[in-house]
């Protein structure tokens, strides 16, 4: 299975041979606040989100003022989308599974959902021990059609135009192929923006005890990152319970390492972007820094490739505000 990443600016393109599944098995620690019970019932589920303030932020100028700049208010998931979270989106829509939300390695030694019963009547439940990681093995298009199941209100059915297919983005078979679907207009969920993402990851006001430039190396709120961080260079190991490393200055988890993160950027014709790096990049941390940049096929399905989403602000976001203001390291920006 060989990767199709291609670094797009910055640095030369990375190539990383996908794992072979290995009998491992996962850490299980787990922040308390973030576990989502997961069965084989349907049932509304709940993102956790923190709030991504200081609107009209400038770009980084590490990356020739190109990425981090948002204009408005936003949330973001705290964690990437897990395991919990995901089955109860296929226990909700896919019972036949017409669009394939389900990778049949999700089972495998890096997976954490199993699948049982047949087209038509198939239910979905969490591997013990693994509800709290995050999902892998989905695709661009299985991050968008989540998406668009919590924009539609986490409906129960079939996918179709009122479940999956339609919401913050219009799914059709045509603009699939040609990969030009965009976030609509009038969104409540999505998958992260590019900027989103970074900003979140790597933005922090020099005011509020930020690098000088606003922006620092790492998603750490540093400019310096070690194993003790975040869950990288674990290339005979796996993924890691979201929030078992500290948060951010904005209060996120895991946006460095664990899994590959996907987002809305078209990086290189049928490519979208990743960010963030994974447990399994041996040559991290180069891969998690701000000004590392990659895409790979839209339609990829690995063990190190996950996703988070962004929601509008509103009265229904549960933001743990408790959380904004950690800062990991005090340490200078270095500069590439």
């Amino acid at each position: 299975m060989t990767r199709h990443r291609v670094g797009v600016s910055f640095h030369s393109p990375i190539r990383e041979p996908a794992l072979s599944l290995g009998r491992l098995v996962p850490a299980i620690s787990v922040a308390a606040a973030l576990t989502i019970a997961a069965s084989t019932a349907s049932a509304s589920i709940t993102i956790p989100t923190v709030p991504i303030g200081n609107p009209g932020n400038a770009p980084d100028p590490l990356t020739g003022n190109l990425y981090g700049a948002v204009s408005y208010r936003y949330n973001i998931g705290t964690t990437e989308v897990t395991n919990a979270q995901y089955a109860a989106f296929l226990n909700a829509v896919a019972a036949t599974d017409t669009f394939n939300l389900y990778n049949t390695n999700m089972a495998g030694s890096f997976g954490g959902i199993t699948r049982s019963g047949s087209a038509g009547s198939y239910t979905y439940s969490t591997v013990s021990g693994r509800a709290n990681n995050p999902v892998n093995y989905v695709s661009f298009w299985d991050a968008t059609r989540f998406a668009n199941w919590l924009h539609n209100g986490q409906p129960t059915g079939p996918q179709n135009n009122s479940t999956t297919e339609n919401g913050a983005y219009t799914l059709t078979p045509g603009g699939i192929s040609a990969n030009t679907i965009t976030r609509n207009a009038g969104w409540q969920w999505a998958v992260t923006s590019e900027n989103e993402w970074y900003k979140a990851a790597y933005h922090q006001p020099a005011s509020a005890g930020g690098d000088s430039d606003n922006y620092w190396l790492y998603p750490t709120s540093s400019n310096t990152i070690t194993t003790a961080q975040a869950n990288y260079n674990n290339v005979i190991g796996n993924i890691t319970a979201v929030g078992s490393y500290a948060a951010n200055f904005y209060g996120t988890f895991d946006m460095g390492g664990n899994v590959w993160e996907w987002n809305e950027a078209i990086v290189f014709a049928s490519s979208r972007g990743i960010r963030g790096g994974s447990f399994s990049s041996p040559s991290a941390p180069l891969l998690i820094r701000s000004d590392s940049r990659f895409g790979t096929f839209a339609t990829d399905e690995f063990n190190d490739l996950g996703f988070r989403v962004s929601q509008v602000p509103g009265p229904g976001s549960v933001a743990l505000l408790g959380l904004v203001g950690l800062i990991a390291g005090g340490a200078r920006r270095r500069r590439a």
